[in-house]
């Protein structure tokens, strides 16, 4: 009795409805923009208030207030941005392999599905910090 070898399916099927770009922008672009809205905060804010060997109770330019804000909101959207494309990645391969969890990791299927959800977990985490540093921003005093 003779039977036919199986074609064996790829582990993750639907690789294709998802760009590999959209899936490393929402792993990745959240996290440095929260990284360069708090490295360029501290900076501006830090030359601006202590620039030689006093604290100052006013910054030395009048902008630094707003241009904080421009960078926070500019890190906040791009999280935010990133939490979307993920969705939309993950609601795209939700389906990818049926199964639950312990299973799946045995065999390694549902890769494109397992990264579409890390996305939108860091990215929805990291948009909250950066909301959170926002509220920081508005409601601490600029240099005391």
């Amino acid at each position: 009795m003779s039977q036919e070898p199986s074609i064996a399916q790829h582990p993750a099927p639907d690789r294709a409805k998802v760009p590999l770009w959209s899936l490393m922008f929402s792993l990745a672009a959240p996290p440095a923009a929260w990284s360069a809205q708090t490295i360029a905060g501290y900076a501006i804010s830090s030359q601006a208030c202590y620039p030689a060997d006093m604290l100052r109770t006013k910054p030395t330019f009048t902008g630094m207030w707003d241009l904080l804000v421009v960078i926070s909101l500019s890190a906040l959207i791009v999280g935010v941005l990133g939490a979307g494309i993920a969705y939309r990645n993950w609601s795209s391969t939700r389906y990818e392999r049926g199964g639950a969890g312990p299973e799946l990791i045995e065999r390694g299927e549902g890769r494109t599905r397992f990264l579409a959800m890390c996305g939108l977990i860091v990215a929805g985490g990291f948009s909250v910090a950066t909301a959170f540093s926002m509220v920081a921003l508005i409601l601490s005093p600029l240099c005391k």
